[in-house]
């Protein structure tokens, strides 16, 4: 009886969580008006009050708000639904988020923290939206029940490649390059305005990125292992994320030898260990995106589509290559509208879901970029083919036309993966793919090239070729072609497992003729492969001294860890000249928290130390304060060996 009873009341209002929305949104326009006001808000306060009141009022009428007749009418006729108010209210939300950043940038706030959180708050509706649709955590609970062996084996390679890339990370590389310490300066700068603003952009990278990095400063201290954190943290998520990619477009044994690849690669380890190369946050980032568009597409799955896109919003705050994927997916939107719609039920819903979601995420950093568009366009205005007129210097001096000199870009992007080595931010002579893994990588890349016409197909080679035509035709220099190329080092890895499984069973030892044999080969191909990478990164390159890419850069590096270690006010006097001197590189005053130093470009007797002061002497001056040592004993020597030559040579005067 009283179940009848309870079917037959009235549904809550539709309007009602609309209504709440709007209430609450006057309420943040209330406080935010008292908020943001530097010092004296009293002329905001009856103002505020009203917005207040009219919240407070609204949110309580709400409250009682039951489904008239008349409303009915209204919702039929309009189809006012729950995930309608849901996407209305992320919008007001996101939009709400960018008032906010321009009313705190508008009196220099510091603490963006209402602003985070009302940007996840809008982000976090618009996923709400869709959460009638089967829930992403269901699906991966029964996933993990039906695959916890391939749950292991995917951890185990997790595992490892988080052990590479934490091995001795703040002691290998020995050295910080120059962009590392600006980079380690410019985060812990993030404190305060202009990029306490986490919507704002520095050099392309985001200051969420920049406010990420130092919230480890802040939990770890400031040094070498908690500026390559993140770094590393991202190199050991993009395994996982780029198994999910590789299972979804092929099939469990090259997913698995995907995840193995990537875990070992040399170039992956290097970039997981050094701040400098923002890129290293898309061999994460795009595999998860794509894996959960791909995975919506094929499942009708909107709610997973609405992931990917607020994954791709949060991306646009990290660094600019969003810019890049994003077209590359419009491309791919529309194509599948053209090529599979039919075959894809519902696909035009779940790419609305995507760029929808996207839409609402970008909101507060479109509206940064709006206002701040040279931060935006910062790197194609500085290393851009046509912006910088490199183009134009080019077609003058070679007499090439246009056309020749961006295939020709375009063929050296891709020609990085397999035959130039890789020296920028590197150092090494090896190139970003080893010898037999390009070897696959051309297989696979060929395979994927004929299946094209096949929707998960379509996706990789799409994934992988925004690489090189976005490098070849809008990026200089081409020196740093290789380090461009992570972006879509986990499409290359792919398709290097798509080869090694085809190679396997072009031999006779494939999967279904020959398991052991399968297996052996396997085992025995990526062991090699292992330890390949393994010598080629932690003896060839770290332990060759190559890393910074000049003299002058690892010895600023150990002029600041040596600095490090000094009190606050010990004196200290380099014996500097053109060469090496304080001053050059901003490592120095990031590993010494700026640490005052006096250059001495004149004769060491030119000074007058005192007891306590120190004395360092540059590469080419270490003779000299050996000399002056001998002639006033009693203090403490002290050298620091760049692999096995005497490079910094620390006298402290008795």
């Amino acid at each position: 009886m009283n179940n009848a009873t309870s079917s037959q009341e009235p549904p809550a209002s539709a309007l009602r969580g609309i209504a709440s929305v709007i209430a609450l949104a006057l309420l943040c326009v209330a406080l935010l008006l008292v908020y943001t006001y530097p010092a004296d808000p009293t002329p905001e306060i009856p103002v505020a009050a009203g917005f207040a009141a009219a919240g407070i009022a609204l949110f309580l009428a709400a409250r009682t708000m039951k489904t008239t007749p008349a409303e009915a009418a209204l919702n039929a006729k309009i189809r006012l639904t729950r995930r309608g108010a849901w996407t209305a209210a992320a919008v007001l939300m996101s939009i709400m988020t960018a008032v906010m950043m321009l009313a705190f940038m508008r009196f220099d706030r510091q603490n963006y923290l209402p602003v985070i959180g009302m940007w996840f708050g809008a982000m976090a509706c618009y996923l709400a939206a869709f959460s009638a649709a089967p829930p992403l955590r269901e699906d991966i609970r029964r996933w993990l029940r039906g695959h916890w062996k391939e749950c292991l084996a995917v951890a185990a390679i997790t595992a490892l490649g988080a052990g590479l890339r934490f091995h001795k990370l703040g002691d290998l590389p020995r050295v910080i390059n120059g962009d590392e310490g600006w980079i380690g300066n410019v985060a812990l700068s993030t404190i305060s305005p202009p990029l306490a603003n986490p919507f704002a952009l520095w050099e392309n990278f985001g200051g969420l990125h920049l406010q990420i990095i130092n919230l480890a400063f802040v939990f770890l201290g400031v040094s070498t292992f908690s500026l390559r954190l993140i770094p590393a943290v991202a190199g050991t998520l993009a395994i996982p994320a780029t198994y999910l990619l590789a299972r979804q477009v092929a099939d469990k044994r090259v997913a698995l030898f995907t995840a193995i690849l990537l875990a070992v690669s040399h170039t992956h380890m290097n970039y997981s260990r050094t701040a400098a190369v923002g890129y290293i946050q898309d061999t994460w980032f795009v595999p998860l995106e794509l894996f959960l568009l791909l995975s919506g597409l094929r499942q009708g799955n909107r709610l997973r589509a609405a992931a990917a896109g607020v994954l791709m919003g949060i991306q646009f705050a990290i660094y600019l290559t969003p810019q890049i994927f994003s077209m590359m997916l419009a491309v791919f939107s529309l194509l599948v509208l053209l090529l599979f719609r039919r075959r894809l039920s519902g696909a035009g819903r779940v790419l609305a879901a995507f760029w929808g979601a996207l839409a609402v995420s970008i909101i507060p950093q479109a509206v940064f970029a709006a206002g701040h568009a040279d931060e935006f366009f910062n790197r194609l205005n500085t290393d851009g083919t046509f912006q910088s007129g490199w183009l134009s210097l080019q077609t003058a001096a070679t007499g090439k036309g246009v056309s020749e000199i961006l295939a020709g870009r375009v063929a050296h992007a891709f020609l990085t993966l397999i035959a130039y080595p890789s020296i920028d931010f590197y150092g090494s002579f090896i190139s970003v793919l080893s010898l037999f893994t390009g070897i696959f990588f051309l297989i696979g890349l060929a395979l994927a090239l004929r299946r094209t016409l096949r929707l998960n197909y379509l996706l990789l080679n799409g994934y992988f070729w925004v690489g090189p035509v976005a490098i070849g035709l809008f990026a200089i220099p081409e020196s740093a072609d290789s380090y461009r190329m992570l972006m879509v080092l986990p499409a290359a890895m792919l398709m290097a497992a798509i080869g090694l499984d085809a190679a396997l069973e072009a031999i006779g030892a494939g999967w279904n003729s020959n398991r052991n044999l399968y297996v052996g080969v396997a085992a025995f191909i990526l062991v090699n492969l292992f330890v390949f990478n393994q010598w080629a990164y932690f003896v060839d390159h770290a332990g060759k001294c190559r890393y910074g890419g000049d003299s002058q850069t690892r010895f600023a590096s150990y002029l600041g860890r040596f600095l490090a270690t000094l009190e606050p006010l010990d004196p200290v006097y380099l014996l500097s000249d053109t060469v090496y001197r304080y001053g050059t590189h901003l490592s120095v005053d990031f590993l010494s928290q700026n640490k005052s130093v006096t250059n001495v470009p004149d004769a060491i007797d030119t000074i007058d130390p005192i007891s306590g002061d120190i004395l360092i002497a540059s590469p080419n001056r270490i003779q000299e304060l050996l000399d002056w040592a001998h002639r006033h004993p009693g203090g403490e020597l002290e050298a620091f060996f760049d692999c096995e030559t005497l490079f910094v040579l620390v006298y402290r005067v008795p």
